[in-house]
């Protein structure tokens, strides 16, 4: 009895998915008494302890049926009790755990006749068990899927790995801002700043930015777009700084900041808003998606449609005694959030699907969906 992974997320990108995986497979190696087969479909330079990870074909989204065929003989090959895929990909007949990131195409109004949201659609309803990042996005989920049930849909939040994501030496943050030539205060933006339906709603920060008249502090994006030069400095004379950091430096990058300003319209989790708060960096986020529920009282909350607003939190955040207070509240808020606790649940889940397959549970529902997906394929051959 094995658990097959499909790694088709790192093909894709390297974001928080991937982020979650690279924290969560070696601590299912441990709790599972099965083998773990990780495909790897290309963006995988890990080693994961316990982990067999085998090469596959890359996905290519015109091809999902076929794709699902190779994915079921895989799972035959290794003899597969439980399927889970990071992204959004299913096989023929082996029984899937599905983790659920967000609920974002839906509620934002994607179009979801694309292809890669109809197979996201097709995930949700194969899955047998459901295991969402938090609980906004399980209530979104059960909304828009009613027919799930809800006993069988439960929540896992994202963890933060507190010996990387904690406060740090004043000496080493000193050293990371002269390397990056931050002498004065800075803001942080980490993640993509151009989303489908702007839902990252990056452009509310860099907008209030503009309109400041105080040139006494600087930005740092990192990751997302490389649209911003390495440095700049926008019209206003304020430096915006664009850089990839991995784990370490974003821990002292979040150390050394004035706040994190993460204005989204929807999160799922939000990781970088908790790994800020288990560095000692306040936080100025919406009350939106999952981040009032991550956040607590433990930042200072805007609207997310206000230039004002958002002008009033950039300067709030820098009185002593507001970020004592975010400080001490972060901390405490970021110390629920653990990936021990986060596999618990997932490697839960995987062991219910394997004993429902075990007791030959949904086998039915499985040989009517390889069915119809053997169909689809057909129909799209000939398209």
């Amino acid at each position: 009895m094995a658990l097959v992974i499909d790694g088709v997320f790192f093909q894709l990108a390297q974001s928080g998915i991937a982020r979650i995986w690279r924290a969560t497979l070696p601590l299912l190696a441990k709790k599972l008494d099965m083998p773990i087969v990780f495909l790897d479909r290309g963006g995988v330079s890990d080693k994961f302890d316990g982990v067999e990870v085998v090469p596959f074909p890359t996905y290519k989204s015109k091809y999902n049926p076929g794709d699902s065929q190779l994915l079921e003989q895989i799972c035959r090959h290794y003899g597969a009790k439980v399927f889970v895929s990071t992204y959004y990909s299913t096989p023929m007949e082996t029984p899937s755990l599905l983790l659920v990131y967000d609920m974002i195409p839906e509620r934002l109004g994607f179009d979801l006749s694309a292809r890669d949201w109809r197979e996201k659609e097709l995930a949700i309803i194969y899955a047998r068990r459901h295991i969402c990042i938090s609980n906004n996005t399980r209530k979104d989920l059960l909304e828009f899927y009613p027919e799930l049930d809800p006993d069988t849909t439960s929540v896992a939040y994202c963890g933060i790995d507190s010996t990387v994501f904690k406060p740090r030496d004043e000496r080493a943050i000193a050293e990371f801002r002269r390397q990056l030539g931050l002498d004065r205060p800075y803001y942080m933006f980490v993640g993509s700043r151009v989303q489908a339906n702007n839902y990252k709603n990056a452009s509310l920060f860099f907008d209030a930015v503009k309109t400041m008249h105080e040139v006494d502090f600087d930005v740092l994006c990192v990751g997302g777009e490389k649209t911003v030069l390495t440095s700049t400095v926008d019209s206003t004379g304020h430096k915006i700084v664009q850089i990839d950091l991995d784990d370490e430096g974003l821990a002292l990058a979040y150390g050394g900041a004035a706040a994190l300003v993460y204005p989204s319209l929807y999160e799922g989790f939000g990781l970088p808003v908790a790994e800020a708060m288990s560095c000692g960096c306040p936080v100025i986020c919406t009350h939106l998606g999952s981040l009032a529920e991550v956040t607590s009282d433990a930042a200072l909350k805007i609207s997310g449609t206000s230039m004002p607003e958002v002008v009033e939190a950039l300067r709030q955040v820098r009185d002593p005694s507001v970020r004592e207070r975010l400080i001490e509240r972060g901390a405490l808020q970021a110390a629920r959030f653990r990936w021990e606790a986060f596999a618990d649940e997932v490697a839960k889940g995987i062991r219910a699907v394997a004993a429902e397959a075990d007791a030959g549970e949904h086998r039915h529902f499985y040989r009517q969906w390889a069915q119809l997906r053997q169909l689809q394929g057909e129909v799209d051959v000939l398209i």
